[in-house]
């Protein structure tokens, strides 16, 4: 590509107007409809209507580099334009291969040991540096890398929704902390008597209720019940299968399938603006998601495994699990709920036939 060797056709890129150029609110930011806006005042009567499908390729102007502040749209150039500019602009190879080449080839070797975005960058000839964010990013918005490979539990759980009490006396809703760094912030910190009535998990009340008398209190057995339902909550969001465009101009939301192929597409993704959208359907609630939004509650509700986690000295570890001995007969139904619904998705479960081949 930087010798020159790669014929014009194949950098050309292809869009459909979906209506009149003039009509669109932002067309300053779309390269066809720029590209359809110059054939008009060229004269030209055909492709640059609605329904029709506009070429165009990504250039810069020789002498100036391909990351100046022009945008994409100004630079696209019909094929016809870039052949009679008489060489004033130029292929953008940059950006074919920042944009066009480097995501296709990282998405095709993510499973291959060795590889990142960034060396893949530098095989290209490109800046790797600017690659290192969009690695890191990616690994942090993709909910089964961040569960399985963070180092601690708020990396793990961040983005999870909290687990919300309603109080039966006042009926307002409060958000509801993780056993464990409760009862160990009220210990190591040595909290005041205002501070300890307000920890929940040792008053078992609405922190919102007057203190005196029963009002506010909150049983094992409502605990557990609201528990429940908000685990059902986020799996009747799971089976409901909405799906959503990747494209950020389209985010097209539906739960039918689109069964047709187009290209290497896997059936079922294309989206049902094709062809004026070539973005792909992904779920938009996944079972990864489900499963960490699932394995969060467990680790609120969780008495045993906490210890374990908690590097402290062994005398200071005593009136921790005191504690939260006193505690465990109070979240026990709770607990054991959540525990029970999580264990029913299968995104936890490894199928041992599927690993063993027979010769």
């Amino acid at each position: 590509m930087r010798s020159g060797q790669v014929a014009l056709e194949k950098y050309v890129i292809t869009k459909t107007l979906t209506k009149p150029p003039e009509a669109y609110p932002d067309a300053k930011n779309q390269p066809h409809v720029q590209v359809a806006l110059r054939l008009k005042q060229s004269g030209y009567s055909t492709g640059c209507s609605a329904g029709d499908t506009v070429p165009y390729i990504i250039c810069c102007e020789q002498g100036i580099s391909s990351g100046s502040s022009v945008g994409i749209a100004q630079r696209a150039r019909h094929p016809d334009e870039l052949k009679r500019d008489d060489g004033k602009w130029m292929i953008d190879i940059e950006y074919y291969l920042s944009q066009q080449i480097h995501p296709v080839v990282s998405r095709l070797c993510a499973s291959i040991e060795g590889t990142s975005p960034e060396r893949l960058a530098d095989c290209l000839g490109l800046d790797s540096s600017k690659f290192q964010s969009k690695s890191s990013e990616a690994i942090r918005n993709d909910s089964s890398s961040s569960f399985l490979f963070a180092v601690d539990d708020e990396e793990r759980y961040r983005g999870c929704e909290p687990l919300i009490l309603s109080c039966p006396s006042c009926s307002s809703n409060f958000d509801c902390p993780a056993v464990f760094s409760s009862v160990y912030t009220s210990i190591s910190e040595k909290p005041t008597k205002a501070e300890t009535q307000c920890n929940f998990w040792r008053i078992f009340r609405c922190p919102k209720c007057p203190e005196d008398g029963d009002v506010g209190r909150i049983s094992p057995g409502m605990i557990a019940n609201q528990v429940k339902r908000q685990a059902e909550g986020f799996v009747s969001m799971y089976y409901k299968g909405l799906m959503t465009c990747d494209d950020e101009t389209c985010k097209y939301t539906t739960r039918s399938l689109n069964l047709r192929l187009v290209g290497d597409s896997e059936r079922g993704t294309v989206c049902p603006n094709y062809p004026r959208c070539n973005g792909h359907l992904l779920r938009k609630y996944t079972e990864a998601d489900l499963y960490k939004q699932l394995s969060y509650f467990c680790h609120l509700l969780d008495t045993v495994r906490c210890i374990e986690k908690v590097q402290i000295e062994a005398s200071a570890k005593i009136p921790l699990e005191k504690e939260l001995i006193k505690i465990r007969p109070m979240v026990a139904l709770a607990a054991s709920t959540i525990q029970r619904i999580r264990d029913r998705c299968a995104y936890g479960w490894v199928q041992l036939n599927d690993l063993i081949v027979f010769v």
